[in-house]
């Protein structure tokens, strides 16, 4: 499991990114940018 500081830290950034997004229409890149970087931290960190 991560650890609770991490998990936070995670969901105040992408909640951040989330609201920039909406008001800037950035939402299909900064999707694809979302699943790449999942994929990156899945494989790398599992």
């Amino acid at each position: 499991m991560l650890p609770g500081g991490y998990t936070f830290v995670h969901a105040v950034f992408w909640f951040v990114v989330l609201l920039v997004a909406v008001g800037t229409n950035l939402i299909p890149i900064l999707l694809t940018m979302g699943l790449g970087i999942l994929f990156l931290e899945g494989t790398g960190k599992a």
